[in-house]
């Protein structure tokens, strides 16, 4: 291949290919564009562009805001997709006039994390898309998601220190924003927990459920109950867009009072699946701004260990088990208002 291309491109690329260092010149350049064998005729001709975009991925930033009596942070990590009928010459006619580089996109993200007030990535997101939508007059849509790794400030003594802050993985915050030259004011929002990880100890079972020649499961009504929680909602249309970093919360917190229950006794699980749809429709009633949520919540397995009674003599007394997350259950649902 490297050959084919030297003899195409003349001997400066030749020297190129082969380590010497030489940088092409633009006239053996302009002898380079890629035509093999009627190619870009067939692609543009008997197959269609569907469907297009382009961005950057996994731009990662932490925002610093200094205060006189304490610092905040903000840690995002931001994928940007940008969207205009234009830009399918890049692909079909490897024409790149007027396309928004994937550069210029990732130095955009700290731009305007410095230029932002936003404290939420619900906001800085609306704020990033906005001037990627006003910025660039060609793009009929500009997508941004944004995963925000959290962190607490350290409490020393009793006291919040000022500038000293932890990190509380793996749970991340995330949002999800489109906006398009139809409608730059409405931008369509996504929320979203994601990691959010539980675990309970009792009052969680799992009985009744089909029993044929290929289940070795069997019928318990004391189990440990562990899941890494995925959640993701959508919002009621109003004339002012919702307080994201309230409705978040909100969000949580229904989720954990609704998994734990009463903080004396708890409250029985009849099964994961059952668990959270009680905490969709909690959710929904305690979090008037929210339209339908996503849940998601893969099983972390916590399997007895019985073989204590052969090691130790000692029966398996609900206090030691393996953890495990592989394989998994997969349970999802997703609950909405009569609406939605």
């Amino acid at each position: 291949m490297l050959r084919r291309v030297a003899a195409r491109c003349g001997p400066r690329i030749a020297l190129a290919t082969a380590g010497a260092g030489v940088v092409a010149g633009a006239s053996s350049l302009a002898n380079c564009k890629s035509t093999p064998d009627g190619l870009t005729q067939l692609r543009s001709k008997n197959f269609p562009l569907v469907e297009h975009c382009h961005g950057k991925a996994r731009v990662r930033v932490l925002r610093v805001r200094r205060y006189e009596d304490k610092d905040t942070v903000q840690e995002y990590t931001v994928d940007t997709r940008l969207f205009s009928p234009v830009y399918s010459q890049v692909f079909t006619e490897q024409n790149n006039e007027g396309l928004v580089a994937t550069d210029t996109q990732k130095n955009t993200v700290y731009i305007i994390a410095q230029r932002s007030s936003a404290t939420n990535p619900e906001a800085y997101a609306i704020d990033l898309a906005k001037h990627l939508l006003n910025e660039y007059p060609t793009l009929t849509a500009v997508e941004v998601d944004v995963k925000e790794d959290l962190w607490r400030r350290v409490e020393t003594k009793g006291v919040l220190h000022e500038h000293g802050f932890v990190r509380d993985a793996p749970e991340k915050a995330t949002a999800k924003v489109r906006l398009t030259r139809d409608a730059p004011n409405k931008p369509e929002v996504k929320s979203g927990i994601t990691s959010l990880t539980v675990l309970k100890t009792t009052q969680s079972g799992f009985t009744g459920y089909l029993h044929d020649q290929y289940t070795l499961l069997p019928d318990t009504t004391e189990r440990c109950l562990a899941t890494e929680m995925h959640l993701e909602w959508t919002y009621t249309e109003g004339k002012a867009p919702p307080c994201y970093a309230a409705v978040r919360s909100a969000v949580r917190s229904t989720m954990l009072d609704s998994f734990f229950g009463p903080a004396q006794g708890g409250v029985y699980s009849a099964s994961l699946q059952a668990t959270i749809y009680d905490a969709g429709c909690l959710v929904l009633t305690a979090a008037p701004h929210v339209s339908s949520i996503s849940i998601s919540t893969p099983n972390i397995h916590m399997i007895p260990f019985h073989q204590l009674k052969d090691l130790t003599g000692k029966p398996f007394s609900d206090d030691v088990y393996v953890s495990t997350s592989d394989p998994a259950g997969s349970i999802y649902c997703k609950v909405a208002r009569d609406s939605f």
